[in-house]
């Protein structure tokens, strides 16, 4: 439980108007480079908060491995955490060297446990500064002027699943394969997520459902209703096991990005183990879980509950936002599902009156059902507050399959509702106000994701680069260089109403063709095209949910297209 490029000119898409530049302030003019500019005043609002919450959350110290860097998850903490900066490399990824990927992960990994366990959080200090709010905190490494204090929160099962993640998104932004096997405290890195991920299938599984194990907390949450106090994060014998969703589907994530993992290192029959397993969770995961007449997945299937009181009986009707959007995320279902699910979401929002779709936990847990007093009463902290950390996320899987139009609306009134609070919180009550760390780093690493690979369709890897446009009756621009790896990649999007033509510029530094694709706007079709003012040529089109596309194969090389829309 934790407490670009300037823009001269914007035309809104399929409008006469244009926005008319401003002066810079002083200020503004040493600020750094925008990664984006948005015809929509939210969202781009948002972006000076995606930048200043990472900024916030910076954090340095020696460790074993040697200097780490990393991210707290928010203001209010001052530990690493394994979960929350594995869900920031999608946004950090173009802030922040190479360092702020890699370090935090092998400290991680340094020390994990003989099991193959892994800790939640690693932080300089001794463990007296952090054991009232982590009671079983212990020193983990001491050197010379240096101790460090780590713990796991037992009521949980994603940590190893975070590490394999985080990881996984390294190697595909890198593509550094010695990295795969370089020892890591004595051992290759690879092995010592072989471990962390046998020791879920070993300590964390229900053999009978295929499916992991977790104690009974709220959505995707540390909390269980056991306890009244700080035990309420640890498994123990009092402590409700259910077999979870969320812990399910970073799992299936893990193995599949696992299987990956072990080809790039030479290791096939690694691989092909991997996604086999990969392949029986998520049967497993759709047998058990998907509820195909209420459009979404039940949270979890009780295993054992030793009280105190007795069960909920409607948990099947609880729509746990975190799982369902994880599960998304990681393509869990075909585009009709997606739909049905954020159909889902943003209905119960309504239904229970919150200002955006973020509610982690629809319908709440009654008043008291939770003893600790973080969450004792419903539509606080983790028992249904507003989380834009797994918001952010459900919008991603809704942006990439079919959904374009509804996730961007959604994540207007998401960034709307952060501009009016002047910060990225770690949660909102129901009408919207702001609670815990003011600049909560998980809420920017998914919103992040959401703007850039969500909205703006940014898919840069150390494969290629593929760019799908979405910003459909928005115009915008964005510029992103990634200094892990130098690659950059820019365009400019805009629409002429009065001649009824879009118009994208683009280019980057990827040697390899990749393609590119613009979504059309509501109502509209593509009549013709032209790429750098040439002779009219035919574009590939292409449906993805109710989304429609047209697009081709390209260079990098700079190039403006052109289209004409009816």
């Amino acid at each position: 439980m934790r407490r670009a490029l300037p823009v001269a000119l914007l035309v809104p898409l399929c409008t006469a108007s244009a926005l008319a530049p401003s002066a810079p302030s002083p200020s503004a003019a040493a600020a750094p480079p925008a990664l984006y500019a948005v015809s929509d005043a939210a969202l781009d609002g948002l972006q000076p908060l995606l930048r200043a919450t990472l900024d916030a959350n910076r954090k340095e110290f020696r460790g074993r491995t040697g200097v780490v860097r990393g991210f707290g998850a928010g203001t209010l903490y001052p530990q690493v955490w394994l979960r929350d900066n594995a869900t920031l490399i999608p946004l950090s990824r173009y802030l922040y060297a190479r360092d702020h990927l890699v370090s935090w992960i092998e400290e991680h990994l340094a020390h994990q446990r003989p099991d193959g366990a892994l800790n939640d959080w690693v932080a300089a200090g001794p463990p007296e500064r952090f054991t009232s709010d982590a009671p079983r905190a212990s020193e983990v490494y001491r050197a010379a002027g240096v101790i460090l204090t780590a713990d796991r929160n037992t009521s949980e099962s994603d940590q190893e699943s975070s590490a394999v993640d985080a990881v996984a998104q390294v190697y595909a932004i890198t593509g550094d394969r010695a990295w795969l096997t370089r020892p890591v405290a004595g051992r290759p890195l690879i092995d010592r997520l072989d471990a962390a991920l046998a020791f879920v299938r070993t300590r964390r599984w229900d053999r009978h459902r295929g499916l992991v194990t977790a104690a009974f907390t709220a959505d995707w949450g540390d909390v269980t209703p056991t306890y009244g106090d700080q035990r309420a994060i640890y498994l123990d014998d009092h402590t409700p096991v259910v077999a979870s969703l969320y812990a399910s589907a970073l799992f299936l994530r893990a193995q599949r990005a696992l299987g990956v993992l072990h080809r790039a290192a030479g290791d096939e029959p690694g691989g092909r183990r991997w996604e086999e397993r990969a392949r029986l969770g998520a049967q497993a995961i759709d047998r058990e879980l998907w509820q195909s007449e209420r459009g979404f997945f039940r949270p979890h299937v009780l295993l054992s509950w030793p009280g105190p009181g007795t069960p909920p009986a409607d948990d099947d009707d609880r729509f746990a936002l975190g799982g369902n959007a994880v599960a998304l995320v990681d393509g869990l279902g075909d585009e009709d599902r997606v739909r049905r699910v954020l159909s889902v979401a943003t209905a119960r929002a309504r239904a229970q009156r919150l200002s955006t779709l973020s509610g982690v936990l629809l319908p709440p847990y009654p008043a008291g059902f939770f003893r600790h007093p973080i969450q004792r009463e419903s539509y606080a902290y983790q028992n249904g507050g507003q989380w834009d950390w797994f918001g952010g996320r459900l919008l991603l899987a809704a942006f990439e399959r079919g959904q374009a139009q509804v996730a961007r609306r959604e994540l207007g009134r998401i960034a709307a509702q952060a501009v009016r609070n002047r910060g990225l919180f770690e949660w909102s009550t129901r009408d919207g106000q702001g609670r815990g760390s003011g600049r909560y780093a998980g809420s920017a690493g998914a919103l992040g994701a959401a703007v850039l690979a969500g909205l703006y369709g940014i898919d840069l890897g150390h494969d290629g680069l593929a760019l799908r446009v979405r910003l459909a009756d928005l115009s915008g621009r964005i510029q992103l260089t990634e200094p892990a790896t130098g690659a950059s990649v820019a365009y400019e999007y805009a629409c002429d109403a009065a001649r009824r033509v879009a118009r994208l510029t683009y280019r980057a530094s990827v040697r390899a063709p990749g393609t590119v694709e613009v979504l059309l706007p509501p109502g509209r079709t593509a009549a013709r095209a032209r790429l750098d003012g040439g002779a009219e040529r035919t574009l590939d089109e292409r449906t993805v949910g109710d989304d429609r596309y047209v697009g081709l194969r390209t260079d990098w090389a700079p190039h403006r297209l052109e289209l004409a829309l009816r």
